[in-house]
């Protein structure tokens, strides 16, 4: 026996008698016959074998166990109910349709849906976090570095795709759209019901499109995707070769197979009505009828439009509600928050609220400094 290992001869394994051993080693002497000296090798060997086999299964267990460790949580807003349901699990995968669990006890996988999840806990890779913590301190090009690291690195799908929507916001509030659109298409091919599809950075508000994003949206407005085209007839809309190209792109679109798209290129045709300063009461009316009817992620550039054309009619209680709307509660966009804040304290100024208009530029000032749009709020 070495480094507690118990080592057996072939002969004993064939139930041979081997040599023989005395007291010591815990063996009867040998009989005339040999026949009990074998039986008790025999029992010994069964018992040593026993042992082995039980250890062997420990460790099985040990591992599985350990695997589990750190384990995740997720937590359920049960359908039907007020009460909230905590499972210790391992998340196995998380989609914008379903989430996917392992539990410690049994083989078997359980699946709700992702309407139910209320929050999820889970161990991240430390660049991940760093990564987080840059973007919300808005240290934007040490984050995006952090995030690329951890994107590499980590191996859990879902995982991934909740490091690409951060590198989105990275790409979105440093006015990269390209980067931005690129990304977001990698998320959409990877989970075509991704949760973050209100991240898609179109273009709302009037803006100078850079050259490399106007390249790449040219490619994007032939492609066979409908998003990706939408993506492209968004940033080519106000070009002044290919803006007619665009706008039929969007009437296209607007007839799709995909209802996030037919909602989004109906939203973007508005800005062509805006521009042209063909907007009523009752147009204006149907916008806020239809935003009213879209998941809460994807108003935020149509309340900004729909701000837009009520402060044109000069209706500024009402632009200043709708442009509050996208800076209070959809951020995805910080630029076009920022942007949307301004304009509600412009329509406040001209309503005489003096003193809600001066709070709320000092709320973008801190909130967005290091955009254009917070600079001109301080």
């Amino acid at each position: 026996m070495r480094n507690g290992e118990c080592k057996m001869s072939p002969r004993a394994r064939r139930g041979s008698p081997g040599p023989a051993t005395g007291a010591s080693a815990g063996f009867p002497s040998r009989n005339p016959d040999g026949r009990l000296n074998r039986r008790n090798q025999e029992a010994r060997a069964d018992r040593h074998f026993q042992f082995v086999s039980l250890r062997f299964s420990f460790c099985v267990l040990w591992l599985a166990a350990s695997s589990l460790a750190a384990q995740d949580t997720v937590i359920l807003q049960t359908e039907g109910t007020s009460s909230r349901l905590t499972l210790p699990c391992q998340i196995v995968e998380y989609t914008g349709e379903r989430i996917t669990v392992q539990f410690k006890t049994g083989p078997t996988q359980k699946t709700y849906p992702a309407e139910q999840v209320i929050e999820v806990r889970t161990a991240w890779l430390e660049s991940h976090e760093l990564g987080r913590k840059l973007l919300a301190e808005r240290k934007l090009n040490e984050a995006a570095q952090a995030l690329q690291s951890a994107l590499v690195v980590e191996k859990r799908g879902w995982v991934q795709r909740e490091i690409l929507a951060s590198l989105i916001r990275c790409s979105l509030r440093m006015g990269d759209r390209a980067s931005a659109g690129t990304r977001f298409l990698k998320l959409l091919e990877s989970d075509r019901a991704t949760r973050h599809f209100g991240l898609i950075p179109l273009v709302w508000a009037s803006e100078q499109v850079p050259g490399a994003a106007k390249s790449q949206a040219r490619i994007w407005l032939t492609h066979e995707s409908e998003t990706t085209r939408l993506l492209g007839a968004s940033l080519l809309l106000d070009d002044a070769s290919l803006g007619d190209s665009a706008a039929q792109e969007l009437q296209v679109l607007q007839r799709g197979a995909d209802e996030r798209v037919r909602t989004l290129a109906q939203a973007q045709s508005w800005r062509l009505k805006l521009r042209a300063l063909e907007i009523g009461d009752l147009e204006l009316n149907r916008w806020d009828t239809r935003i009213r009817e879209m998941p809460a992620t994807q108003r935020g550039g149509p309340s900004y439009l729909l701000g837009r054309g009520w402060a044109m009619r000069r209706e500024h209680d009402r632009a200043a509600t709708s442009l509050l709307w996208v800076m209070l509660m959809d951020d995805n966009d910080p630029r076009l928050a920022a942007r949307a804040g301004v304009e509600a304290a412009e329509s406040l100024k001209r309503l005489g609220q003096l003193d809600d208009a001066r709070r709320l530029l000092q709320d973008i000032a801190e909130r967005f400094p290091d955009t254009e749009f917070g600079e001109s709020a301080k």
